[in-house]
């Protein structure tokens, strides 16, 4: 089982474990919730951080593997043979790639085929678009007997121009992603605003009154107070947030709305964080650090302002 699968299954695992366990030692709903949420947090945070942090170890290897390359093509042009050259370049350093550039030697050692062990290598990589055709490239000219070196040499250029190209797209999305931090925090500015100027009203007219035809004042959820119908499980999971966070009485509008707000918040933030990801580095995973940030922020801000009474 590869690692990645094993980091999913075993937060599946923990989250329903600590879901039937309060399901069976739980009755109060908010205990339930609260055990509810950390499950979640239990189940998606360590799946996304290993994904985050495998596509950076995957970069830190594409970005020395040129280096390995050209150094494979020195060593053949002395006069050794690709075995002898992956021999003498184990001996050398490549951040991230070291081990598995050992790897490769000690299989070659054991006396496992060339091709298979960079077979294996490429399958241990396969996730790398970069590495992943490089060794295909290498796997043929090895069995057609082409002059390796030269194409070595060849893949190390065209690999260090594709980096540059995506480098400089980074550099040049980096506007692009300080725009969608911009987005987000001009949405939890409007959030708070709109919360700083409606929750007066909502709270001084507990009855609702009309404007053009629209009452406001009233709490949507307010039918949901004493009923279990199942339209009102969306009310329930504002109720909930409200307790947890002590956004107000269950019953108010400000604990509705408060809850409202908050979720949308946390929403949005997921959401921009992953499309900024992919707008600087073409990948949602690396979105993960810029989810965590605008969740995080908007969480702290939004539970100061209601602190503080500014919402």
């Amino acid at each position: 089982m590869e690692k990645k699968e094993l980091v999913f299954t075993a937060a599946v695992g923990i989250f329903i474990i600590v879901l039937a366990l309060s399901l069976m030692l739980f009755e109060d709903k908010i205990i339930f919730m609260n055990i509810l949420l950390l499950g979640s947090f239990v189940l998606v945070v360590p799946y996304s951080l290993y994904n985050y942090f495998e596509f950076k170890r995957l970069e830190a290897m594409e970005k020395e593997f040129p280096n390995f390359l050209r150094d494979l093509a020195e060593a053949k042009r002395s006069g050794l043979s690709l075995l002898q050259a992956i021999n003498a370049t184990s001996k050398n350093t490549y951040g991230l790639l070291t081990d598995e550039v050992k790897k490769i030697n000690t299989q070659i050692s054991w006396n496992v085929p060339l091709e298979k062990t960079l077979e294996m290598f490429r399958r241990r990589l396969e996730k790398s678009d970069i590495i992943n055709r490089s060794v295909a490239v290498l796997v043929q000219t090895q069995k057609s007997g082409g002059k390796t070196d030269e194409i070595l040499n060849s893949l190390a250029d065209n690999i260090e121009k594709v980096k540059e190209v995506k480098e400089e797209k980074a550099n040049l999305m980096n506007q692009q992603t300080m725009m969608m931090y911009a987005i987000f925090f001009i949405f939890l500015g409007i959030c708070i605003a709109l919360m700083k100027f409606l929750l007066p009203l909502m709270s001084a007219q507990e009855t609702g009154f009309a404007m053009s035809g629209i009452q406001i004042g009233v709490n949507p959820c307010e039918m949901c107070l004493t009923s279990k119908m199942p339209s009102c499980f969306n009310c329930e999971i504002f109720f909930t947030i409200c307790q947890i966070f002590g956004f107000g009485a269950r019953g108010a509008a400000e604990c509705y709305f408060r809850s409202l707000f908050f979720s949308m918040i946390m929403i949005q933030a997921i959401f921009t964080g992953l499309i900024a990801g992919e707008i600087k580095s073409g990948s949602v995973v690396a979105g993960v650090k810029h989810s965590l940030v605008m969740a995080v922020s908007g969480f702290v801000i939004f539970l100061l302002s209601v602190r503080v009474g500014l919402v």
